[in-house]
């Protein structure tokens, strides 16, 4: 009868200490993978900060290009200096704006990614830079596009 007490509990102990280390192959982490580029370009706010950034480069391009004119048959060392001076305004307000376009849209990046990481449990977000390799389906790039066009994202002044 000890025995037999014995080897039932040998057997529970044992049985115990196997299903302890079994593990479950569905509580990896997740990752997702983001194409970063992808997303500015065509994401809402990114295409509107493009468009804005073009359309003010071409007016500047105009009004450098009148102002060239001008100078062509009358250049003097003001005439010159003037030009050189709107130059340098034109690149410090286009490097400005281009800044503040970019940090609004990654701040809208980041904020989309998080809530989208958060709601679909995922460990990790990367960027496909980043990845060596990837299943197709950890592809999230349209869904973080999606996000960010629900985003009310500033990029115009």
């Amino acid at each position: 009868m000890f025995k037999k007490i014995l080897t039932l509990v040998a057997l529970i102990t044992l049985s115990v200490f196997l299903f302890g280390c079994q593990q479950d192959e569905s509580a990896g982490a997740k990752i997702g993978v983001v194409d970063t580029n992808t997303v500015f370009k065509e994401c809402k706010a990114g295409a509107e900060g493009m468009e804005y950034l073009k359309n003010a480069s071409e007016t500047f391009q105009s009004t450098f290009t009148e102002m060239q004119k001008e100078l062509a048959g009358n250049q003097t060392e003001e005439n010159s200096r003037k030009f050189q001076e709107a130059l340098g305004e034109y690149q410090a307000k286009m490097g400005a704006e281009q800044t503040r376009i970019v940090e609004s849209l990654n701040a809208g990046f980041t904020t989309a990614v998080d809530k989208y990481r958060a709601e679909k449990g995922l460990s990790a977000v990367l960027s496909m830079e980043s990845a060596i390799s990837y299943d197709k389906d950890a592809d999230i790039t349209a869904a973080i596009i999606e996000e960010m066009n629900k985003m009310n994202i500033k990029v115009t002044p």
